[in-house]
């Protein structure tokens, strides 16, 4: 039986938003969510979220960014709330940067990326800080990822910049070790 309400319009944009940003969605909750059961949920969650939200979506922005938001800010409620206690207290950029000692014998990697490890360092980031690379892995530009997330695009850049970094002194210590 069909709801009485059925909101054509908003069931199509949906159905538009999940054709073209379904694989992004599944690549960006795995940025948000290591146990594969809650992955599900949090996906479930932002699927329903998104559809909701095309009941008020007006084109203000491009349908990906708008997608992205949405993801964002469901994905960002998943992670304050999902958190020990022991958790919420994430270094910011400065902090992990002055950890990071290149003559180290502490990175286990070699020359190949691990994504595994890219995303291990990337949950170990605050929401916000993980919500910018997560979107930058993606290709989204920092003027949309802007949009997204309501920082400014110097900001946003800086931030990509000092995380590359920091990924960047992570394999770079791994390479030498092995050497």
């Amino acid at each position: 039986m069909k709801p009485q309400n059925l909101n054509l319009p908003q069931d199509l944009l949906y159905q538009q938003a999940l054709a073209a940003h379904e694989s992004e969605l599944i690549r960006f909750v795995a940025g948000y969510e290591r146990d594969p059961a809650k992955r599900a949920d949090l996906l479930q969650e932002i699927h329903f979220a998104i559809w909701r939200s095309m009941a008020v979506f007006k084109e203000q922005c491009s349908l990906r960014t708008w997608v992205y938001r949405v993801a964002h800010n469901v994905g960002a409620t998943h992670v304050q709330r999902n958190m020990r206690p022991a958790e919420q207290n994430h270094a910011d950029l400065a902090a992990l940067a002055l950890h990071i000692d290149e003559s180290t014998d502490v990175v286990l990697t070699d020359r190949n990326l691990d994504l595994a490890r890219v995303m291990q360092f990337i949950h170990s980031l605050g929401p916000i800080d993980r919500e910018i690379m997560l979107l930058y892995l993606e290709g989204v530009d920092a003027a949309t990822t802007s949009d997204i997330t309501g920082l400014s695009v110097r900001n946003i850049a800086t931030k990509i910049h000092r995380i590359k970094h920091l990924l960047s002194n992570i394999f770079k210590s791994g390479v030498n070790h092995h050497e």
